[in-house]
């Protein structure tokens, strides 16, 4: 039997109870997984942050911050469990709102120093989608602005910050948002990376958000190429983000299902090494607490078909 080369992590959304952290971690760990995801982002909602309701949770000082943190990292670590990558809170910037900018520049930065505490070597922060009376190349010329405001704390503490592929829903619509063009994807983190002087930046490949949009998956990793650092692994029906389990949409009846085979192909061509990582978390919330040890397993077990396939 092929020895699998790849961690296998699960998010900790859907997982981990805030009223019973120690639990999360242990069943999570005798489910066979080896790290975890960590969720920032579940902590400052996306439409508090788009409304300007932003609280002060992550805009106070980092070891007061720690405080809340810490019985995480210590749950991790008695479990045997790491952190290689996390979610920062979303969205970073947007145009026009430069208060807002401000303090979910700061907040992102904090995140990444509590990324770092945790163990976490990636950080996932969203680019920004913009409407459409902007250009592409006004989207390109905003984000490439917006992440080199990260580029002195990535370099400090060691971090690389990793672009995901997005979709936005437009007039009942679904249409492709930043990175999802995943040659401009491409195209920002090398530049980034040319004015960071370093690799700082990488990318996160949101299986569900691509196949929503109806791309070819072989495709899209091949084109990311060693880029392409971290996964968000989910399934969906090609309508809705739904964030269920892999293979829950078979292709046989199902003509615009996930091609899990076309992604593995890719991620076998490029030689990734990464975590194979499950952002199950709708998933997780619609079964009974008591049937997520199995639930949980079986995510694991796809996890180390998954590392065999690649």
């Amino acid at each position: 039997m092929a020895i699998n080369m790849h961690k296998i992590g699960i998010q900790s959304t859907g997982t981990i109870r805030q009223e019973n952290i120690d639990e999360g971690y242990r069943i999570i760990k005798a489910a066979g997984f080896d790290c975890v995801d960590f969720n920032f982002d579940e902590y400052l909602a996306v439409n508090d942050v788009r409304a300007g309701k932003i609280h002060d949770f992550f805009d106070r000082p980092i070891d007061e911050m720690w405080k809340d943190f810490e019985p995480h990292a210590r749950a991790a670590a008695e479990y045997g469990l790491t952190f290689e990558q996390m979610h920062a809170p979303f969205p970073m910037m947007l145009p026009g709102k430069e208060s807002i900018n401000e303090k979910m520049c700061r907040i992102t930065i904090n995140c990444m120093e509590l990324c770092t505490r945790m163990g976490g070597r990636y950080i996932v922060v969203h680019p920004t989608t913009l409407a459409y009376e902007y250009s592409r190349r006004d989207e390109h010329d905003f984000n490439v602005s917006m992440y080199q405001e990260l580029i002195p704390a990535a370099k400090k503490l060691g971090l690389v910050v990793c672009l995901e592929n997005l979709f936005v829903e437009q007039n009942g619509h679904l249409m492709e948002g930043a990175c999802s063009d995943f040659q401009e994807a491409v195209n920002i983190i090398d530049k980034l990376n040319q004015l960071a002087g370093e690799e700082l930046f990488g990318f996160c490949f949101d299986i569900g958000h691509a196949n929503i949009l109806g791309k070819n998956m072989y495709q899209s990793v091949v084109a990311l190429g060693n880029r392409l650092k971290i996964l968000h692994l989910h399934d969906n029906d090609g309508m809705s983000d739904l964030h269920n389990m892999p293979f829950t949409f078979a292709r046989s009846w199902n003509p615009v299902a996930t091609d899990w085979a076309g992604f593995l192909r890719g991620l076998k061509e490029i030689r990734y090494q990464g975590v194979i990582n499950f952002e199950t978390f709708r998933c997780m919330q619609g079964f009974p607490i008591e049937l997520h040890p199995s639930l949980l397993k079986l995510q694991a077990d796809m996890g180390r078909y998954f590392s065999s396939q690649i």
